[in-house]
């Protein structure tokens, strides 16, 4: 099987997760990746993926859309090079999957030139898009608006990671594509990497990833302020990009010496595991910012059980069942510090349980390893295929500019 994917976005966790599944894919098929001139993601790539740099690299990541850090020319220049999409043809795949969640770029061109009526096509949304109604962004509600414009493409097969996600979803798509739930794979490469590996620390906490409003760091930051009453020398390491809240620099700016660490950048691969080696336990505060049902799961979360960290969540999204029902780790209401506080201070003052969790997030990182994730996504394939060759379609011959 001849396999091509398109990664559409140059830094950030979807790089990684399209390098992720590719290279596990590679040892089953023949594996393209139609990618950015240069993302976060480059050296992961295995030897076995032909890589093709077929488009050009924009600052439309999360971050880049919080901060306003915005290159219009680049930008503008960036979503024209995905004309290059094309090129799938001359690698000729059974099968197309962008496992980036279709960016409106993507999905214009390959109306454009009918990439959807040549070859069955697969989509992984990471997050179920929400209506324009819902989103407090104006520059996600131009995104979501792009999308709506834009006529849809025949989709054989579409990706999720919760069985929230696919109800969410089906209400949108209806009964003609077929969804298929795929848990979000460990992130298994940052141990791959020659780190610093430091002793774990008993009172650092963890979080980690692109920082954004529904991240919720602001309800953390508060969290951590009351925890620090029974625990003096607690720590919260934030390592993420994105533009801290006013409130969390207030708290960060009035906390005693020590209390918060903060790397406010995208942190490089090769840094990652020396976050993690040190902290005792990792911090998801996420908020439901567009309705339960359209979080799915977490790089951050997958990052945790690859390093074997217990894991404090909220009760939003999938972690009830990723995170509580496997015993990696507890979760804890949604804009609720001082339930959070409590949960931090009982895992930090319990090395017993604490140590239980992070066996067992340990093992959920084996159970969802790339080659389990790889084998799924294969059945998928196939799936789809079969799908495409079953659809009524008119073939046209693509004007090439």
């Amino acid at each position: 099987m001849k396999v091509a994917y398109v990664l559409s976005q140059n830094k950030g966790g979807l790089p990684h997760y399209a390098a992720e599944l590719a290279n596990a894919v590679a040892e089953r098929a023949e594996v393209v990746v139609f990618k950015p001139a240069e993302t976060s993601a480059d050296e992961v790539f295995s030897e076995r993926v032909e890589t093709v740099d077929a488009f050009d690299s924009m600052n439309i990541s999360i971050p880049d859309m919080y901060n306003l850090d915005f290159d219009v020319r680049n930008n503008l220049r960036g979503l024209l090079s995905y004309r290059n999409l094309k090129r799938l043809q001359e690698f000729d795949p059974d099968v197309v999957h962008d496992p980036t969640d279709f960016f409106p770029q993507v999905k214009f061109f390959t109306k454009r030139y009918g990439l959807d009526e040549r070859y069955p096509f697969v989509v992984t949304y990471h997050e179920v898009p929400p209506s324009i109604t819902t989103l407090s962004s104006p520059l996600s509600a131009f995104e979501e608006l792009l999308n709506t414009l834009i006529p849809d493409a025949a989709t054989d097969h579409v990706i999720v990671h919760s069985d929230q996600q696919r109800a969410a979803f089906a209400k949108r798509l209806g009964e003609s594509t077929a969804i298929e739930v795929i848990p979000h794979a460990t992130y298994e490469f940052f141990t791959d990497y020659d780190y610093e590996q430091r002793p774990e620390e008993a009172h650092t906490l963890l979080f980690f990833g692109n920082i954004f409003p529904g991240k919720g760091l602001d309800v953390l930051a508060e969290a951590v302020r009351l925890a620090s009453d029974e625990l003096p020398n607690l720590t919260l390491v934030i390592a993420g990009d994105g533009p801290l809240s006013s409130e969390t620099e207030r708290l960060i700016d009035t906390a005693d010496e020590g209390r918060f660490e903060v790397h406010n950048y995208f942190v490089p691969n090769e840094r990652v595991g020396e976050l993690f080696s040190r902290a005792a336990l990792v911090a998801l505060p996420y908020r439901s910012t567009h309705g339960d049902g359209t979080k799915g799961h977490s790089g951050a979360l997958s990052t945790a059980h690859s390093f074997g960290k217990p894991v404090v969540a909220t009760r939003t999204g999938d972690f009830p069942a990723q995170v509580e029902a496997t015993g990696a780790g507890v979760v804890v209401p949604e804009e609720d510090p001082a339930a959070l506080a409590e949960a931090i201070v009982a895992l930090l003052t319990d090395d017993e349980r604490r140590a239980a969790m992070a066996e067992e997030s340990r093992r959920q990182g084996e159970r969802l390893s790339w080659a389990t994730i790889a084998e799924r996504h294969m059945a998928v394939y196939e799936d789809a295929i079969a799908s495409f060759h079953g659809r009524e379609r008119v073939i046209e011959t693509p004007t090439v500019e």
